[in-house]
């Protein structure tokens, strides 16, 4: 594991650990399904699943990262999902202008729609900048307290990539904690915490924190 004093992801305190136990401990994934269980969600391009190597990009935003790997890497598979009316829909505009054949886009929640992927699928995981949800009594909003936390390493295979970055250094630490001692999630090691590796941006607010100078960081876990 590589650590960066440039940008120190600190551990969570005890109040936020023992919040984020027992959340945990009450958590009923299928129950809190429930609430979409009528609503549409959408299938996954069957293209996509034509690729050895396939990778999911969570709030994706307006594409930015997805169109850029996709552009890259020609040989690998890149799915966006975003559910933001403005961003999703923007998402879709510009991978149906850019006309990849290894880019694809959903505009859609992306929580209903983890459970249907098949498990050992995928090859990389990101989730760039999520919402803080600072207040406390929002915190189960997070990635580190949602019961649907531990489908994310279930999807990756052996060696597949679970990335995340904030600006928030106790966001990183929070979910850190979180992948290493859920009792659902097994086999994930981390490979880096740190400042960010990136100087061009990823995403629109990565290049707006690089542009202004903000600190910001990440963390990376492997799938054993």
């Amino acid at each position: 594991m590589i650590e960066d004093r440039d940008f120190p992801i600190p551990e969570p305190d005890d109040n936020a650990v023992a919040a984020m136990e027992k959340a945990w401990r009450r958590a009923d994934l299928q129950r809190y399904l429930v609430r979409w269980q009528t609503s549409p969600i959408p299938e996954v391009p069957t293209p996509f699943w034509d690729f050895s190597w396939r990778a999911l990009d969570i709030g994706c935003g307006m594409g930015r990262y997805i169109l850029r790997e996709g552009e890259r890497h020609p040989e690998r598979a890149y799915l966006g999902v975003d559910k933001g009316n403005l961003r999703g829909g923007t998402m879709l505009d510009r991978v149906g202008a850019a006309d990849r054949p290894n880019v694809f886009g959903l505009h859609t929640n992306i929580i209903p729609l983890l459970p249907k992927l098949p498990p050992n699928s995928l090859d990389q995981v990101s989730i760039f900048y999520p919402n803080p949800w600072w207040p406390t009594k929002h915190r189960q909003k997070r990635w580190s307290y949602h019961p649907i936390l531990p489908v994310l390493p279930k999807l990756l295979r052996p060696g597949g990539r679970l990335l995340l970055t904030s600006n928030e250094a106790f966001y990183l630490g929070e979910f850190r904690y979180a992948v290493l001692h859920h009792p659902e999630i097994t086999e994930m090691a981390t490979s880096y915490a740190g400042p960010i590796r990136e100087t061009e941006g990823r995403t629109h607010f990565e290049a707006k924190f690089i542009t202004e100078g903000t600190p910001c960081g990440e963390v990376v876990f492997v799938r054993g």
